[in-house]
């Protein structure tokens, strides 16, 4: 009989590349939307929600490495170890993210802040059943760093290419098409867009995907968690370097959405906020597409260690771009404008492209190192420490992002159905409100329409001036402050930790996978 080949094929490489953009899909809605969903929307205090997301992961810190050890000792069926995880875990998260962007009717507010925060942690726990089996499943695939370079590349590629469509999906599509239906129905219906595309593309991975090698497994506790960490200096330097890393990145991309909310007026690049929105997206994403797309051809130029280190400091002059954009040029520079927009996005993305496909070949590097250190694998244990350290990551970005927006004081957004007096019908009208829940209102026509209107208690309804700031320029400026005061410093911080601490690349990493490889002939040999 003709042996099977093992060697990786295209057609594996695209099915679990689609599988990324399905999980990119769900992480990015939430790291994106979730948390302007909860503030301006249903508003909910940005202090207490962000504190309520760090212990979240705080708890995630626990259950992650516990779900993995569960993912790591599952019994291989004819399906595979973790396929059937990836399709337990997408079908509970899609669920759980339409959770999440229903509106809800509780009178006691604190009912609703525990709705909320209870259906963020059952996320990050039914994403982190789906995420770790994914990125656990590559060296199941292929077993040469350069086959792991191609997979792991492309699925990093098609998934920040999720990121954007999700971003666009939302601002340019979803969220204005159903405006007219009140913003909250148009942010569910973005939920229920997101786990539809998330589960129809990690099914893909699951039927089109073979975990075809067969590696060392042994079943492992949380003892082994523990000690692995002390004993795996690699991988303690890849989670510090990281962490910073994706912090700053989580924060700027997070808060370009309120920049573009609140700061950027419209014309600023010849198109209204949504769509200077999307167009910023269409050219960061074209930016990290074209860097996943030729990574392993530039990896072939320059070592993979040095184009790690230059992912850092391309974030570093995307920042200082923005911080440009949005301090020191002057409204109505509209090319000077379009142009940093063009850049910044670019450098952003690119290098966050070039990050991530390095960062999970060196995770998949560490796992060989703690199997050559200490004998055992624990491979999901492992891979769950990129699952932890990207949520982790958001939960800090977020307790940031919080803190700026409640010392900014942005007024919350709410739909509120109002009576035309002419026509007599109704349409959904988004209003500032203020934090004794009063209706700001500039627009006269809309005043009287409110006033008239018996569903609405009329001493709510503040008529202000129409030359008076809704949004005082003071909160703005410190809006914009804390895009750059936190991600160049954590960035910094993040780059020398992994030039100072990481050295698993080139002859070092090719002497321990040779001798991992000659022990394992050994041992089978003795069987």
């Amino acid at each position: 009989m003709k042996k099977k080949s093992n060697k990786l094929t295209i057609g594996e490489i695209a099915a679990y590349s689609l599988g990324s953009l399905g999980r990119e899909f769900s992480n990015n809605c939430i790291n994106a939307f979730f948390l302007v969903y909860l503030c301006i929307y249903q508003g909910l205090n940005p202090i207490v929600l962000t504190v309520a997301f760090v212990l979240a992961k705080l708890w995630d810190a626990v259950n992650d490495p516990m779900l993995a050890t569960i993912v790591n000792n599952t019994k291989k069926s004819r399906f595979g170890r973790y396929r059937p995880w990836i399709l337990v875990g997408a079908a509970i998260n899609a669920l759980v993210i339409v959770a999440m962007f229903s509106p809800v009717s509780f009178e006691n507010i604190t009912l609703k802040y525990v709705y909320y925060l209870v259906a963020y942690v059952l996320w990050g726990m039914s994403f982190t059943v789906l995420d770790v089996p994914f990125w656990t499943m590559l060296p199941t695939m292929a077993d040469s760093t350069d086959e792991r370079n191609q997979a792991s590349s492309m699925a990093k590629l098609i998934g920040g290419f999720g990121g954007f469509l999700v971003g666009m999906l939302g601002t340019s599509f979803i969220l204005p098409m159903f405006a007219n239906q009140g913003m909250m129905k148009a942010y569910q219906y973005l939920g229920m867009a997101t786990g539809l595309v998330m589960i129809v593309f990690l099914l893909i991975t699951v039927l089109f995907v073979r975990e075809k090698i067969d590696l060392p497994h042994e079943n492992v506790g949380i003892r082994y968690i523990i000690s692995t960490f002390k004993e795996n200096d690699q991988l303690r330097s890849y989670a510090y370097s990281l962490l910073f890393f994706l912090i700053g990145t989580t924060i700027a991309l997070s808060q370009i959405l309120y920049l573009y909310t609140y700061c950027y007026e419209d014309g600023a690049d010849y198109l209204p906020k949504a769509y200077s929105y999307t167009m910023f997206w269409v050219i960061a994403c074209t930016g990290q597409g074209i860097a996943m797309m030729f990574y392993s051809w530039i990896v072939k130029k320059l070592p993979r260690e040095k184009i790690y280190g230059m992912s850092f400091l391309a974030c570093i002059v995307s920042y200082i771009l923005l911080f440009a954009i949005f301090f020191v040029i002057k409204p109505g520079a509209y090319v000077l404008n379009t142009v940093l927009v063009a850049l910044s996005g670019a450098f952003l993305m690119t290098a966050s492209g070039l990050n991530q496909i390095g960062s999970t070949v060196m995770i998949a590097d560490v796992v060989d190192y703690g199997e050559w250190k200490t004998g055992k694998r624990g491979d999901s244990v492992m891979f769950s420490v990129q699952t932890l350290i990207t949520k982790f990551a958001g939960a800090i970005a977020a307790l940031i992002l919080g803190i700026g927006i409640a010392v900014s004081g942005l007024p919350t957004i709410t739909d509120v159905n109002v009576k035309d007096l002419e026509t007599g019908s109704y349409a959904s009208v988004q209003l500032f409100t203020d934090e004794d829940g009063n209706y700001l209102v500039k627009e006269d026509k809309l005043y009287e329409n409110l006033k008239a209107m018996d569903e609405i208690d009329e001493d709510k309804i503040v008529k202000v001036a129409a030359d008076e700031e809704l949004i005082k320029s003071e909160g703005l400026t410190i809006l914009r402050a804390f895009m750059f005061l936190t991600p160049i410093p954590l960035t910094i911080i993040g780059y020398f930790i992994y030039k100072k601490k990481y050295w698993l690349y080139g002859e070092k990493y090719d002497k321990v996978k040779k001798e991992i490889d000659e022990r394992r002939k050994g041992e089978k040999a003795n069987v």
